[in-house]
């Protein structure tokens, strides 16, 4: 699931997925088969997806484990807020979907 984070994030600060892969000097393809689960981030992708959105890279982790816990068992406190900023992320692409038709 940490494709479906890195996917939100980047929709979320505004990026399509060209220019993201643009900043991170790799290339887009690659980024859509990381946004799709297809393939594995290593962890010096993940400090990129990291520096370009401006938060630790740990934080990128807990949203993704966030994410594969969400089966309405208890989680802690961290967990929590990261899945409720998932949550957020989900409906805030929905929003940017309905302003653009």
């Amino acid at each position: 699931m940490i494709g479906e984070a890195l996917r939100l994030l980047r929709i979320f600060n505004g990026y399509k997925s060209v220019e993201l892969a643009e900043k991170m000097g790799i290339s887009q393809s690659y980024v859509s088969e990381i946004e799709n689960n297809k393939k594995q981030p290593t962890m010096d992708i993940l400090e990129k997806y990291a520096n370009v959105f401006g938060m630790k890279r740990s934080t990128l982790l807990l949203f993704a484990e966030a994410l594969e816990n969400d089966d309405g068992m208890e989680n802690g406190k961290k967990q929590k807020v990261a899945l409720a900023g998932m949550k957020l992320l989900k409906i805030l692409e929905k929003v940017g979907e309905l302003e653009d038709e």
